[in-house]
């Protein structure tokens, strides 16, 4: 696990190394075990290393043993071993046990093929000096991230936004439409980003060319793809899940240092945490934070679940001193992210980097397996299909197909499906958004989201809950859930390991019937199945619990937050006001309280404003 970013250049000029040290040393959270840079004509490569698998040979940028190729690699792959073997009876040598040096080989081999035959994380850049070629290329899921910006002479790349913004040259304008997605969102979906100049490379993609002239753009190597087979039983299911779970556990332990395991005491990690146990691999300790306020803790279960396995649990409490370290961390995200769960994944991280290196989590248990509320309030009130119903009995087929028309272009070429499907995961609604935004700016909450509308156009329509999973895949999950935890750990120089959202584990979950995932009780049927044999049924069908701060409470009159609230939003020359209404902020401020929760907004209002106030420079346009 580590930081990387890079310069090539079409034109064939050597990006100056102390413009390519700055970039690597703007991710240096990222590899607290050393730095290296590689330069070549038309090739500057960068690296910060977090040392997991092979301490002392794992060392990059990378070369193969002949020079040839060079790499620089972030992430882990779980099947190294089984593909090193593969590749030396094909006659390729090796110079070290990484796993990085099997990714070099693997694109010499097998040139872009090679991505598919990846089990694991990854995000990285391969270059043939020789050919004068290059892959960049994200793994499955979107797990680590990677954006690039592109001039006609040049690409550069990085884990995170400061690497590019310490780019000599780059001057970076601010999209106000990525504002209003991350008003409406809590996130900007990719690939756009705040800035014009910078691309996020979607999960599942690639780009490939020639240092002798620009690629073509990104292109598509995965996504998901749902079959719902229903020729096994729910007990055969549930062994074939099991079993599948096991696995990726056993493979995402591989490690030459030790390895912890989140458990918040949900569903999830809980399971997790079990299959280490009964694998024997420890491990030596497992991490849980609460909340002093015990409605919004789940320390209780968490505690549960380390007693009934037998493991240390070390815990710790999510207090209101995180509000002195927030505009630190809202810098570390590089633009807009108002997930606030960020502030207890961030303080659990900090709490487990005082052990070990490497944890375990249950992210995205929920997305493969059907667990969140948001999709029973999809499915269980099929609105869209009343709606249908009551067009067609009201206009003719060619009144229909206009009207239809009419609607594809209001929202950007969506479905209506997809406008459902918005409504359901909008933080802030558009009348609110409206009333926010300044006249001038107030088109803005009708611009959709190009990612959006691409997801939309390739999802399943068979089904609704697989339609809410697929998007779910396409933006959620990697703009938020994904994005959340791989800054907030990697801030701390922590890699966080998903068992749950690996290759193989889910192929299976793409192919379960509906009735393993939902019922009449809820969600995430098949691991609530696997996890109460071990935890009994008030387990694992009690309510479910986010890990989200007590927002509301902590914006109360007389809490840290109110008060960093006024200090941010309300102040004249912050930045918010040459956008919003100063009075709808105001009016936010003034209705919150004990029974009037407007927390939400506030919450999105305050991250802007801090991390509008880190970018004053920054010049914005719409569109």
């Amino acid at each position: 696990m580590c930081g990387i970013t890079g310069v090539l250049r079409f034109d064939g000029a050597t990006t100056d190394e102390s413009a390519l040290r700055a970039m690597t040393r703007a991710i240096a959270h990222r590899g607290p075990d050393g730095e290296g840079t590689f330069l070549a004509p038309g090739v500057a490569l960068g690296h910060r290393r977090l040392a997991i698998i092979d301490l002392e040979g794992g060392k990059q940028p990378m070369a193969d043993t002949t020079g040839r190729y060079q790499i620089v690699f972030n992430g882990e792959i779980y099947n190294f071993r089984q593909l090193r073997a593969e590749l030396e009876q094909a006659g390729c040598a090796f110079a070290t046990r990484s796993d990085t040096e099997v990714v070099i080989q693997a694109w010499a081999k097998w040139g872009a093929e090679c991505v598919a035959r990846l089990r694991g994380m990854f995000a990285f850049c391969v270059v043939d000096l020789v050919e004068r070629r290059f892959m960049l290329a994200r793994d499955h899921f979107g797990i680590k991230p990677l954006l690039f910006t592109q001039t006609p002479h040049l690409l550069a790349f990085g884990s995170e936004f400061a690497a590019l913004q310490a780019m000599p040259g780059l001057a970076l304008t601010g999209d106000l439409g990525a504002i209003e997605w991350f008003l409406r969102l809590q996130y900007v979906p990719g690939p756009n980003t705040v800035f014009h100049q910078i691309r996020k490379l979607p999960p599942g993609h690639l780009i490939e060319g020639s240092l002798d002239r620009q690629p073509a753009p990104p292109r598509r190597y995965f996504e998901p793809g749902f079959s719902d087979d229903r020729a096994s039983s729910h007990e055969q299911w549930l062994e074939r899940t099991d079993q599948v779970i096991r696995d990726s556990v056993q493979a995402h332990m591989i490690a030459d240092v030790p390895v912890g395991v989140f458990v918040s005491g949900g569903i999830d990690s809980s399971l997790v945490a079990a299959k280490v146990h009964e694998l024997g691999a420890g491990p030596r300790y497992a991490f849980s934070m609460g909340f002093e306020d015990e409605q919004f803790s789940e320390l209780a279960w968490a505690r549960q679940v380390a007693t009934k396995l037998g493991i240390e649990l070390i815990t710790g409490i999510a207090t209101e001193d995180f509000w002195d370290h927030l505009p630190q961390l809202v810098r570390h995200y590089g633009e807009p992210f108002g997930d606030n769960s960020m502030i207890p994944t961030w303080q659990l991280a900090q709490l487990a980097r005082r052990h070990v290196a490497v944890c375990l989590s249950g992210d995205a248990g929920d997305e493969g397996f059907g667990g969140y509320e948001s999709y029973l309030a999809f499915v269980a009130v099929p609105r869209i299909k009343e709606y249908w119903r009551r067009l067609k009995s009201r206009f003719s087929g060619a009144e229909l197909s206009a009207l239809m028309w009419a609607l594809g272009r209001k929202l950007g070429g969506a479905s209506p499906r997809m406008a459902e499907w918005q409504r359901v995961m909008e933080y802030v609604g558009p009348d609110r958004r409206r009333k926010l935004w300044r006249p001038q700016h107030r088109a803005l909450v009708d611009l959709p989201a190009p990612g959006w509308i691409d997801a939309d156009a390739r999802a399943p329509r068979r089904d609704l809950l697989e339609y809410a999973q697929f998007m779910d895949f396409s933006t959620y999950l990697p703009g938020a859930i994904l994005t959340k935890v791989d800054i907030a750990t990697m801030y701390h120089g922590l890699e966080a390991r998903t068992p749950l959202l690996d290759r193989e584990v889910m192929a299976l979950a793409f192919s379960l019937p509906r009735s393993a995932k939902v019922d009449v009780r809820g969600g995430k049927v098949i691991l609530k199945a696997l996890l109460g044999r071990l935890m009994g049924e008030e387990f694992v069908h009690r309510r479910k619990q986010g890990f989200g701060i007590p927002r509301r409470q902590w914006f109360l009159p007389g809490r840290k937050g109110r008060a960093m609230f006024e200090q941010v939003a309300l102040d004249p020359a912050g930045g918010l006001h040459e956008w919003f209404d100063p009075a709808q902020i105001q009016q936010l401020l003034s209705e919150h309280s004990e029974t009037r929760d407007r927390s939400g907004a506030m919450w999105l209002l305050l991250v802007l404003g801090l991390w509008r106030a880190q970018n004053r420079d920054v010049v914005f346009a719409s569109g």
